[in-house]
């Protein structure tokens, strides 16, 4: 194969793959397979997008951080008790189509972010 045809080539691989990106890029919950948020929204908190966490009844949960979410929704009123980050408060966060727990939306007076359980989502 002569360089620009191995040029054409791989730029035809790229915009295909480019093209395939956007829909592999979404995040969807594990249980009814809707779109809750996209891997564009991963973000980092406390110098990590992945965390461990221990409930005051002992589960552990491992989540990852998310700007936003929008196929999950808050199911509780807002707490400060037991928060995992300093200075916000908490709500749960369900699937806004089969209910399921996805985890959490935290909040400050400047930021919200989503600390969604790992286990609960499909990633591509």
């Amino acid at each position: 194969m002569n360089v620009v045809c191995k040029q054409y080539s791989d730029l035809l691989t790229k915009k295909k793959s480019q093209a395939i990106s956007k829909e592999d890029e979404i995040i969807t919950c594990i249980v009814c397979s809707n779109h809750i948020t996209e891997q564009s929204r991963q973000i980092i908190v406390n110098n990590s997008f992945h965390h461990a966490f221990a409930n005051p009844h002992g589960l552990i949960f491992e989540i990852g951080c998310f700007s936003d979410a929008k196929g999950c929704i808050e199911s509780s009123i807002a707490s400060t008790e037991f928060s995992w980050f300093l200075g916000f408060s908490w709500q749960i966060g369900i699937c806004n189509q089969c209910s399921t727990h996805l985890g959490w939306i935290f909040s400050s007076k400047l930021k919200l972010f989503y600390g969604l359980i790992l286990e609960k989502l499909n990633f591509p």
